[in-house]
């Protein structure tokens, strides 16, 4: 598994211009990049940096509060986008009621990403330049852009397979695990993306499987908030209607990740799955 240089430090880039240019009522594209590259750049610091554990803890001390932050405005944009294909009847009461709750919610949660990153900021941009030169100094001199030899094999190549025996010793999936083995599969695409030889195939795969646990999750997050929001008597079709579409999110969820499992991650091995095929 051979790691470029630039597929890593890219992230980290990306986040520490994203911490310093987020403006105050966030664009949804923005705050999912926040998301996403925070996100990124924790699983490559687990993935690189195992024994450098005071630099993992300023890291993470830094970066999480961040991410999770990010993710409450996030979640608001996400739950929206699918309170909306409730009905067709754009002046559904049902509908109303979850946008202006949701909307509410994510102007609330705004201010606590901008509060966040306004604390955080400078330690932050720090923590990740520290890291970025860190990185850079475990990549061999006589192969520019790539980690190779003891390098690779002791941090990206490792971590992934760490990640696929994590994935293949699970529990029996069920609604009460589903969504912590769909983070350990971000987790192990977020690795395998840094490499240059990665098994392209196998990284959509877990993609697929990631985006359809997800959006179970998703349904389920919006099952809770109707119960809290609407009337159980006159909105009850749309109550219905939502926890018809979060059943069968799930049942298509489960199917996916068990199938994940069987074909793909069972008898993964570094060389052929987590990475190009030789």
């Amino acid at each position: 598994m051979q790691l470029e240089l630039a597929n890593v430090q890219k992230p980290v880039r990306i986040l520490r211009k994203s911490l310093k240019s987020l403006t105050r009522d966030p664009p949804v594209e923005d705050v999912h990049n926040l998301r996403t590259h925070a996100r990124r750049v924790e699983a490559i610091a687990a993935a690189l940096m195992p024994g450098d554990k005071k630099l993992m803890r300023r890291l993470l001390k830094t970066i999480r509060p961040v991410r999770k932050a990010a993710g409450e405005v996030r979640d608001m944009d996400v739950l929206a986008g699918k309170a909306r294909t409730l009905s067709r009847d754009r002046r559904s009461h049902s509908v109303i009621c979850l946008l202006e709750y949701l909307s509410s919610m994510r102007a609330e949660s705004a201010r606590q990403l901008l509060a966040t990153i306004a604390g955080q900021r400078d330690d932050a941009r720090r923590s990740l330049k520290q890291f970025s030169r860190q990185i850079e100094k475990r990549f061999h001199a006589d192969k520019p852009g790539a980690m190779t030899g003891t390098a690779a094999s002791g941090s990206g190549e490792e971590a992934a397979m760490r990640l696929i025996d994590e994935l293949n010793r699970w529990p029996a999936l069920s609604e009460e695990n589903l969504h912590a083995f769909r983070i350990k599969v971000k987790e192990l695409r977020f690795v395998l993306q840094l490499a240059s030889d990665a098994n392209l195939k196998f990284v959509n795969a877990l993609a697929k499987v990631k985006e359809q646990i997800g959006d179970w999750h998703d349904w389920q997050e919006m099952a809770k908030i109707a119960a809290k929001v609407l009337n159980p008597q006159d909105d009850r079709a749309t109550l219905k209607k939502i926890d018809e579409i979060t059943n069968r999110k799930l049942a298509q969820a489960l199917v996916a990740a068990e199938g994940i499992r069987a074909h793909a991650l069972a008898g993964s091995q570094s060389g052929s799955q987590s990475t190009s095929h030789r």
